[in-house]
């Protein structure tokens, strides 16, 4: 990993901090370790049962303001926790 660009390590928010149990990270970990999250704490049930949709918990809720979004919207909603 060169650590440049995508694979620059930049600082965490406390928010996505909680989520990743990292205070830093390169854009790509950080995802990855929220999708791991998404995952152990089965975040994409959805009552419909479309896997693409994401349940926020007390800590997704936080971070990202929302109680429910596609997993599409991901990306976006974690800009603003890469300092």
């Amino acid at each position: 990993m060169s650590g440049k660009g995508l694979n620059k390590i930049v600082s965490l928010s406390p928010q996505l901090s909680r989520i990743c149990n990292t205070s830093s990270a390169s854009r790509p970990q950080a995802v990855k370790k929220t999708w791991e999250y998404i995952k152990f704490h089965n975040l994409q049930s959805c009552p419909s049962g479309d896997k693409r949709i994401i349940v926020s918990d007390g800590l997704f809720k936080e971070a990202f303001g929302e109680d429910r979004f596609h997993m599409m919207q991901l990306g976006r909603l974690m800009n603003s926790h890469f300092k």
